[in-house]
């Protein structure tokens, strides 16, 4: 039985999930859901993540919620099926883990921002004052993130999860640009994670992860 995979079309951890599933070759029935549409919020939902938060997974009765432990999981439930999700070293693992850490507790909150003052505002003016401050904060994670890969992939020649957390972060850069060229938000990016950023798209199933709604443009 396939595992179901609940998601939402762009969210950056619901992405990584879905990184790591076509990553490990699992069978999965993707469930996409819409946030304006109340479906995070129906009973059939709530009833696999009371939170009512994306991405959750439900693998033959048993319902799991949180990317890291999804992930985590998945890499020990389908530990003979597709790649591993960490490198087999020791130090490089909990160097991964503590990537994977570092961008949902530094680059997530000021990307957030950023988003929630450009694409989520419905009414009044975007922060001028709380976009420069994410910005900066912004690109000194990044910074440090281009100083700790080393190799082609965050932690070597092969991808991670830690890949695959920052991966999605980066890509809304380009998403907050598309609405707000003038901004130039991509050029936050340090050379070397726009080369890792290209090695990631050039993964054999990385466009078949690619957010359904931006498909469209």
């Amino acid at each position: 039985m396939a595992i179901k995979f609940y998601y939402l079309s762009g969210s950056p951890f619901g992405w990584k999930v879905w990184l790591a599933l076509e990553r490990k070759r699992i069978d999965y029935e993707m469930v996409l859901l819409s946030a304006d549409g109340g479906d995070l919020k129906q009973p059939g939902f709530l009833a696999i993540n009371p939170r009512g938060k994306v991405p959750a997974i439900s693998d033959d009765g048993y319902n799991l919620y949180e990317s890291s432990a999804i992930c985590e999981y998945l890499d020990e439930r389908y530990a003979d099926s597709g790649a591993g999700l960490w490198p087999g070293n020791l130090c490089d693992r909990a160097t991964g883990r503590r990537m994977e850490s570092e961008v949902g507790a530094y680059i997530y909150p000021p990307l957030r921002r950023l988003v929630e003052e450009l694409l989520f505002r419905r009414e009044g003016i975007p922060d001028e004052a709380a976009i420069s401050s994410a910005r900066e904060a912004l690109a000194s994670e990044l910074n440090l993130f281009a100083q700790a890969a080393v190799g082609d992939f965050l932690l070597g020649h092969e991808p991670s999860l830690a890949d695959f957390a920052l991966y999605p972060m980066t890509a809304l850069l380009d998403r907050l640009d598309l609405r707000h060229p003038q901004r130039a938000f991509s050029g936050l990016m340090p050379e070397p994670l726009k080369s890792w950023s290209g090695r990631v798209e050039a993964l054999s199933y990385f466009q078949k992860t690619v957010p359904p709604h931006w498909r469209a443009g």
